[in-house]
């Protein structure tokens, strides 16, 4: 099955989303949100900012 740019936008923030809870809204270090799907820090807070997500610290 080929998904559309759309589709593949929200699953995106989904899995930033599920890492961004697992690792306690904490983006990078040890345990952070990044080391989860292997991307370097910087380039997951763009995708952060690109989805328009919050980091989860308060939920």
């Amino acid at each position: 099955m080929v998904e559309t740019a759309s589709r593949l936008r929200t699953r995106e923030g989904a899995h930033i989303e599920a890492a961004l809870r697992t690792a306690g809204g904490r983006v990078s270090g040890a345990g952070g949100a990044a080391e989860l799907p292997g991307l370097k820090p910087m380039t997951l807070c763009s995708r952060i900012r690109r989805h328009g997500l919050d980091r989860g610290r308060n939920t």
